[in-house]
């Protein structure tokens, strides 16, 4: 039996209740009544705002979109070398992000593990890749 974790309850009753607020905004006359229900409905939106930055990381961490690139732009029918080319070009040699670790090297597999750098988080956020007569076969994004 799945359940729906609470901060989604939460995220979903502040977004009713925030335009509930809203809509009252306009309908009352008191500029400092105005300004009050303005900031409550603000504050009843941060539920759906954290669910929003944990759902969608790469909005605001730059390590993030820095994976999803790499991800993205593997392809199937690409060689090792290609792939390790392209790790290259998206993590440059004294660049700003830290090139992935690789955690399992093999004839049909290739781990990527994203490096947390200075954070100790994210550090199982993974790129899965399968190969065989050496090119990429499928690929799998596995989030931390």
């Amino acid at each position: 039996m799945s359940t729906t974790h609470s901060i989604f309850v939460l995220a979903a009753l502040g977004v009713m209740a925030s335009l509930i607020l809203l809509v009252t905004v306009f309908r009352v006359r008191s500029a400092g009544l105005k300004v009050l229900l303005l900031l409550v409905a603000i504050v009843t939106l941060t539920p759906a705002g954290l669910v929003v930055l944990a759902a969608f990381p790469e909005w605001v961490d730059a390590r993030f979109r820095s994976y999803k690139a790499f991800y993205a732009e593997i392809q199937p029918g690409m060689t090792r070398e290609e792939v390790m080319a392209l790790q290259a070009r998206v993590y440059p040699e004294g660049g700003p992000r830290q090139k992935p670790r690789i955690a399992i090297e093999d004839d049909t597999s290739l781990t990527f593990f994203m490096h947390p750098e200075d954070s100790t988080e994210p550090n199982c956020e993974g790129i899965f890749l399968a190969f065989k007569d050496g090119k990429v076969t499928s690929k799998t994004y596995s989030p931390d």
